[in-house]
């Protein structure tokens, strides 16, 4: 049933990885999620990266036929979230940072919520994992990661949370979150940092942006494969903190990806860093997000190149 847009003022947790590539994130993502499981928590596990690492990761295989990006898939995800809401004008004027308002079908953890149901894998009854896609051959010289998001931003502006509920997004590489709203969708970012110059500069430049766009405070860094306390002191002089928590370099992950095992928690020497990150999280003030949530809605609402092919969209908004 379509539910009214005051349901948008509560929070799901919601938790972003990011990095730079080869840092680890994806591992370190699939490992919170292990860990979230074993907690008792629903979780939703979306992968968000163009290389599509975490799904298979979690042992899911990803289809390109079920990708949330499939143009099929995007239309029938938007005609649910549409409802009843006469503020968007239809389906085909969805833009990347079109809200929820009233009449709006909200998504759910439910097991048989219709897009949780149609769109994702079912690792067990708590536990689903969607993948956004990747470049396909038809998109050669035409297509843009970028666009791909955005239903990604569209499914996490209509959640609809219950108190445990877990959504873990493996996201690009780099600092693409600030191209629309994602970076303002999540109530922690965790940038993973390897203790070497070009993924602490990664960290650095996402800490700026994150500045820039009112969110540093959600954003934390947790060092990976780090092999001594030299590594450690590196990066607590290079980003010039305290990383929320350091995972040393692991041979039991390394001998699970050797065998090609998903990698479990128990892989790891002790959960302790995967503990510290969950107790960290914190929901976002709802006015806080959904204010600036419609900033972003109505910059986008105003670029060119949007009023061309949507028309006026700032009446999305209520």
């Amino acid at each position: 049933m379509p539910v009214s847009a005051r349901v948008t003022s509560f929070s799901v947790m919601k938790i972003a990885f990011t990095g730079k590539g080869g840092s680890g994130k994806s591992t370190l993502a699939a490992l919170f999620v292990g860990y979230l499981r074993t907690t008792g928590h629903r979780v939703l596990a979306i992968d968000a990266d163009v290389n599509v690492h975490l799904a298979p990761l979690l042992g899911v295989t990803a289809d390109r036929r079920a990708a949330l990006s499939h143009p099929d898939n995007a239309a029938a995800v938007r005609r649910h979230l549409l409802g009843a809401n006469t503020l968007v004008g239809g389906v085909e004027r969805f833009v990347a940072t079109t809200p929820p308002g009233p009449g709006s079908r909200l998504v759910t953890l439910d097991a048989a919520d219709p897009v949780l149901a149609g769109h994702g894998v079912a690792l067990d009854e708590r536990t689903h994992v969607m993948h956004v896609g990747t470049y396909e051959p038809e998109d050669i010289g035409g297509g843009c990661y970028h666009g791909h998001l955005a239903i990604l931003e569209n499914l996490l502006s209509h959640l609809r949370p219950a108190p445990g509920d877990w959504v873990v997004c493996d996201m690009v590489a780099g600092t693409d979150a600030f191209a629309n709203s994602l970076h303002a969708q999540f109530d922690a970012i965790v940038v993973v940092v390897e203790p070497t110059p070009e993924s602490v500069t990664v960290a650095r430049r996402y800490r700026e942006l994150a500045t820039a766009a009112g969110v540093a405070d959600l954003l934390v860094t947790v060092g990976n494969k780090v092999v001594d306390e030299t590594d450690a002191d590196y990066l607590r002089r290079e980003l010039r903190a305290e990383p929320l928590a350091v995972v040393p370099a692991q041979a039991g992950l390394r001998r699970a990806r050797q065998a090609g095992r998903c990698p479990l928690p128990e892989d790891l020497d002790d959960v302790t860093a995967l503990r510290a990150i969950a107790g960290h999280v914190r929901p976002v003030e709802a006015t806080r997000r959904a204010t600036r949530l419609r900033e972003l809605h109505l910059k986008l609402a105003g670029k060119d190149w949007v009023r061309s092919a949507y028309g006026d969209v700032t009446g999305q908004v209520v």
